[in-house]
Order: structure tokens, then sequence, then C-alpha cells
């Protein structure tokens, strides 16, 4: 190997672990989140409504597929468009998995904005 190809390689290794740094940081609040959701509907389970424990036990599986499904889909979007145009596909699919995380606060920050504005405040 030479100087500079092992130059490349540090650099590379480097980009795809700060990548993947990132997408922790932005992913551990959301998972807390969620395990705070999951103990809140444990907490409050309803020993005769089993339609709302049913739709609790739903929402609570969507928002973890989402949260789980978002940073894969991003990284198998890079990887499939790195191996598509014949890169290396390291850092493509690190980079799709954070774009993929970044996108989910994306989402849940406009579904606030959208929640505020549709909300009415009787006094």
């Amino acid at each position: 190997m030479t100087e500079l190809s092992a130059e490349t390689a540090r650099r590379t290794r480097r980009t795809v672990a700060a990548f993947l740094v990132v997408t922790a940081v932005l992913l551990l609040p959301l998972f807390g989140w969620l395990w705070y959701a999951a103990e809140d509907a444990l907490r409050h389970k309803s020993t005769t409504d089993w339609v709302a424990n049913h739709r609790a036990k739903e929402s609570l599986v969507h928002a973890a597929l989402l949260l789980c499904g978002a940073p894969l889909a991003g990284a198998v979007c890079g990887w499939t468009g790195a191996t598509v145009l014949g890169r290396s596909t390291g850092v493509p699919a690190a980079a799709g998995a954070m774009l993929g995380a970044i996108g989910l606060w994306v989402f849940g920050l406009v579904a606030i904005v959208i929640a505020f504005r549709n909300a009415t405040f009787d006094f």
C-alpha cells in the first residue's frame, strides 16, 4: 500500500466514523423518547380497554420502525448510489444514514409546528 492510498484509507475511515457518531448522537434523544413513551404506555395500560392498548402498541411499533427505518433507508440509498457510480461505498452509506437521522428531526420539527398551528386554546 502506498503512502497516498494509506492516507486516503485513513481519511475515509475517519469520515465514516465521524458520520456514524453524528448519526448516533442525533438518534439517541429520539430513542430515549421512544423508551419513555413505551414505559408510559406500559404504566398506564388499561385492564378493560383493549382497543386503546392495541392502538398504543401500534403507535409505538410505528415510531420504532420509523426511527430504525429512516437511517437504514438512507444508508441503503447511499450505498446503492455509490455502487451504481462505481465509487467506494463506506462514506456514502454513512452519509445516507446521517441524512436519514437529520430527516427524522426535520420531520419531527415540522410535525410540531403543524400541531401548534392547528391548536386552539380556549381560556
